[in-house]
């Protein structure tokens, strides 16, 4: 049986619609007793949670944003539950996924203990990742419309703005334990002559929000940067080179 540990979050309100997706972040804090008193604080300032993300010279009373998740899962594998699943936490901001936007109504947010980029993106340790594991299969359980395919990272839906849970998480693992998706990539990529416009069919039809433009535009260098940096972390350059091809081309058949 899965043990959660209560550490209630006032941060959230209802949710508008049903819930339909899992979003996996790291925190991007120095630890795990930092990130939960930011995601439970009602009324955060920069003075109680200084650090790269802001300016050395930001008044200790600025207000930050209020946000929350409904868990964290730190690095030793224990799980906190913030806010209840029924409930709309505050975790994914400006987001969208297969063209629709508030993705804080619709998920349920996982924050992973973890550094971040910001702190060089330390690796995550097994009892965490088995501890995430459990936790979604838990997840599944309750929600019997949620399964691999509708666990994202925030990156995914906001390719512009974030880069979490970052190339370093090792998605793989979480496919090979049946609660996410991996592409099994095609030995040759798609015979195509237009290789920008079959490169944004497949993300759109991943669920990634690009338009059908046929030109490598700022929103698809962007999107196709979070897919390399979930499913080919070695190189999140943006190009779209034969790999990234396959790769796409094989997924983009899981959900057509």
């Amino acid at each position: 049986m899965t043990r959660y540990i209560e550490r209630p979050s006032p941060n959230f309100d209802a949710r508008t619609r049903p819930i339909d997706l899992v979003v996996l972040h790291y925190t991007g804090m120095q630890d795990a007793e930092t990130a939960l008193a930011r995601l439970t604080d009602p009324a955060p300032v920069a003075g109680r949670y200084p650090g790269p993300w802001q300016s050395e010279d930001a008044p200790a009373d600025a207000p930050l944003p209020t946000v929350s998740a409904h868990y964290v899962v730190d690095e030793q594998g224990e799980i906190y539950s913030l806010v209840p699943e029924e409930h709309r936490a505050w975790h994914a901001g400006a987001s969208s996924w297969e063209g629709e936007g508030d993705i804080n109504a619709r998920a349920i947010g996982v924050e992973i203990v973890n550094g971040g980029h910001e702190f060089g993106l330390p690796d995550f340790p097994d009892a965490q990742i088995e501890a995430v594991i459990r936790l979604l299969r838990n997840i599944f359980a309750r929600w019997p419309e949620l399964g691999p395919k509708r666990v994202v990272g925030h990156s995914d839906v906001a390719p512009a703005r974030k880069v979490d849970p970052g190339e370093r998480f090792p998605w793989k693992k979480l496919a090979d334990a049946g609660v996410a998706i991996w592409p099994a990539p095609l030995d040759t990529p798609p015979d195509s002559d237009d290789p920008i416009s079959e490169v944004q069919q497949h993300l759109a039809i991943i669920g990634y929000g690009v338009k059908q433009s046929g030109f490598m535009d700022a929103e698809t260098k962007m999107a196709l940067i979070a897919f390399q940096r979930r499913f080919r972390g070695s190189d999140v350059s943006g190009a779209i080179d034969d790999e990234t091809r396959c790769l796409l081309a094989a997924l983009a058949r899981q959900f057509a």
